[in-house]
């Protein structure tokens, strides 16, 4: 485990004390939990289990279970974790009960990435979401955490800085590449019809953007990008003018953000989750070059996006301060942190810029 990960864990236990108690004793059906929010999730859920001696059980589906147990051997082998094979759509149900379920299953950040067809991606969400509800009904679950994204609120307005939970807005029906946002809103409603109809505390995690160790560095997020070409290349490359708006949350204060929301999470609510301090992303990639590499040319090529149905985003940036005031979820770690500890988790960092504020 490095270093990095180790104190991550750490100061996740050590922020949520009333949560672990919450599980202790306590089986949690996990799907989705390969991708990067469930690795985040294991990681500390294990440790928590080791550390407190919570008799903790987690199950989680996976359509490639030797593939995660290559990737995450620790994981694969730990007394508190079950892998159960199969795809979100049509996975065979396991046996037994289970307190909490998470929702987190879509398609991979890589299967977007390489232009995964845009109906493959809405069933694979919708009739997964389906699928993973009649479990939850068969298992008789009391909480269900659906994670969901704010490409479900549509194109932020240009006059709204930060968008609330209250806003109204919704993907454009007649723009084909807007698939992940409706298939969010329809399992949206799918978690919310079944949880009315038996019984269960439903709530709704619209998630943002994200930094932090186990991230891609190589697809479509741009914080990723800058940290692989700081750490790799002779320069970091944007490729648009670098005026967009974007706000990143830890990836390590994301694990307490969705527990807290599994477990504490008002019925029938929907909360944002993200950080509400905004950067663009010209700065964002200078600041990433201060910080990794000192000194590296930072090339903002200012290109206009070529695909009419899929605009580039000027602002995406929520408000979160429904989750700050009923459950005093925030952003605990700065942009420069996260930034540092994301590349030191991924290279060594050099004297210089382990010193960078």
């Amino acid at each position: 485990m490095s270093d990095v990960l180790a104190q991550d864990l750490a100061n996740i236990l050590q922020r949520s004390p009333a949560l672990w108690e919450m599980l202790r004793g306590r089986s949690l059906f996990l799907t989705g939990g390969t991708g990067l929010f469930g690795r985040w999730l294991l990681e500390a859920l294990c440790h928590a289990n080791r550390e407190l001696d919570l008799d903790l059980h987690v199950t989680v589906l996976t359509r490639d279970a030797e593939a995660f147990t290559r990737q995450a051997p620790h994981l694969a082998s730990d007394v508190m974790l079950t892998l159960h094979s199969g795809d979100v759509r049509d996975f065979e149900f396991p046996q037994g009960y289970f307190d909490y379920l998470i929702h987190g299953a879509t398609t991979s950040a890589s299967e977007t990435f390489n232009g995964e067809d845009s109906l493959r991606k809405f069933d694979t969400l919708v009739d997964g979401t389906r699928r993973v509800l009649d479990f939850a009904v068969q298992c008789e679950v009391e909480r269900f955490l659906f994670l969901s994204s704010g490409v479900a609120y549509g194109t932020q307005p240009a006059d709204m800085s930060h968008i609330p939970e209250s806003y109204q807005g919704a993907p454009d029906t007649s723009d084909v590449d807007t698939s992940l946002g409706q298939a969010k809103r329809a399992a949206e409603y799918l978690s919310t019809y079944y949880a009315h109809k038996h019984g269960w505390n439903n709530t709704i995690a619209r998630c943002f953007s994200f930094a932090g160790p186990f991230m891609p560095l190589d697809l479509h997020y741009a914080i990723g990008n800058f940290i692989h070409q700081a750490l790799h290349e002779e320069e970091i490359m944007v490729k648009g003018d670098g005026t967009s708006l974007r706000s990143y949350l830890y990836l390590g204060d994301l694990v307490t953000w969705l527990l807290t929301l599994l477990l504490q999470g008002r019925n029938g609510q929907i909360y944002n989750v993200g950080s509400d301090q905004e950067i663009s992303i010209g700065e964002l990639a200078r600041l990433v070059r201060d910080i990794v590499s000192s000194g590296k040319i930072v090339n903002i090529l200012g290109l206009k996006n070529q695909n009419v149905g899929n605009p580039i985003r000027n602002r995406y940036v929520p408000d979160i301060n429904k989750a700050r005031k009923e459950l005093g979820l925030d952003g605990w770690t700065c942009l420069s942190a996260a930034i540092r500890r994301t590349a030191a988790h991924a290279a060594p960092l050099p004297p210089s810029a382990s010193s960078a504020r």
